[in-house]
């Protein structure tokens, strides 16, 4: 038995949701493609900065490149860089810097940052704050190459701005005896020197578009036709589901994320007529509250592939990460539109649910 006539232009509403929710994950598809290739960043100093603090000298500057040697190799090995990183240190040491301002609009071929307690190398990066932030310019040669390194002093997170080919005596072009052409040392475009080949996951573009998968468990309360009585009864049941969505974030805390699920439900009393299993869609933005938690919330529309019973729905999560892994937990609320008479308060329309996650990055 299907729901009653006075329900059904409720439902056929839904059918524009749906049809907006899936034209919202083509777009969020889309967008992804078309993103920049540099991310824009507007903060120093935050948690993600190598030297808790910064630094305002460069004797301080000195002092933490002499006291944490291993930290400025790390973020270089992972970086790709093809100089030596004892001339890194060397040219700190000796002091072979100066200060400098650098401009909105910089750009960065990768900057080192501490992620989950870890030093790396995030690639593509560009200044975009609301003016000039203070740093140190480091001229490193190395390999017949000239590194122009930039040190903001907000937080150490050494940082690549171009690698150019060293015009000095020592690096002149040589006459090759087999051939006798000249040797020239290549200019190296800046962004090459993050070798794709050779990066680590955990270096990939963090405003790329992320897939992710998962599974939960959970109660539902709904109202249900219940034939033997002709009329929606309140029944409760358990819920159990996977979910499959992508996830494209907007700026260093912000995501917008698009969810597949389907889901089975247990318990459902007997002469109901409503499904026992079914598809759903989610659309949401989640925030980033640390490194580790976050909350989200959006819209939802459930029973999708069943017209007869489709329904809207709110939701709202909280979750935060498994050690530093991409697994992640959550706990979620959700209620759901009814057009039942006598159940259609969030009290008898309501679902609550926890699972796991894991991100695909």
């Amino acid at each position: 038995m299907k729901k009653t006539n006075a329900s059904l232009s409720l439902k056929h509403a839904n059918k524009g949701l749906v049809s907006l929710l899936m034209l919202s994950m083509v777009t969020l598809v889309s967008s992804a493609v078309n993103a920049q290739e540099y991310k824009k960043i507007k903060r120093l100093g935050t948690s993600e900065s190598v030297c808790a603090g910064g630094v305002q000298t460069a004797a301080e500057l000195q002092t933490y490149f002499a006291e944490n040697p291993n930290v400025i190799r790390t973020i270089l090995n992972d970086s790709g860089w093809s100089g030596s990183a004892d001339a890194l240190l060397e040219a700190v040491a000796s002091g072979q810097m100066t200060e400098k301002a650098y401009p909105v609009g910089t750009k960065l071929a990768w900057m080192g940052s501490k992620k989950f307690g870890k030093y790396v190398a995030l690639p593509y990066r560009e200044w975009a704050g609301s003016k000039s932030f203070e740093g140190f310019e480091v001229m490193v040669s190395s390999g017949c190459k000239v590194y122009e390194v930039a040190i903001p002093k907000a937080c150490c997170n050494v940082s690549l701005i171009s690698v150019s080919e060293d015009t000095s005596e020592a690096c002149a072009p040589v006459a090759d005896q087999a051939n006798n052409e000249a040797v020239v040392p290549a200019v190296v475009d800046a962004p090459s020197t993050v070798d794709a080949t050779n990066k680590k996951s955990s270096n990939a573009d963090p405003m790329a578009l992320v897939p992710f998968f998962g599974a939960w468990v959970g109660t539902e309360t709904r109202p249900r036709f219940e034939t033997a009585w002709a009329m929606d009864m309140r029944d409760s049941s358990g819920v159990t589901g996977v979910k499959a969505g992508l996830m494209k974030p907007l700026s260093e805390k912000t995501s917008v994320t698009g969810t597949l699920s389907y889901y089975d439900r247990n318990g459902v009393n007997e002469g109901n007529v409503y499904p026992d299993e079914n598809l759903a869609i989610d659309l949401g933005m989640e925030y980033k509250l640390s490194d580790t938690a976050f909350i989200g919330a959006g819209l939802g529309s459930w029973n999708v592939d069943d017209s007869d019973f489709r329904d809207t729905s709110m939701y709202g999560m909280f979750g935060g990460a498994i050690g530093e892994s991409n697994m992640q937990w959550f706990v979620e609320g959700r209620i759901f539109e009814s057009d039942s008479p006598g159940h259609n308060t969030y009290h008898d329309n309501k679902m609550v649910s926890a699972g796991f996650r894991y991100l695909i990055k």
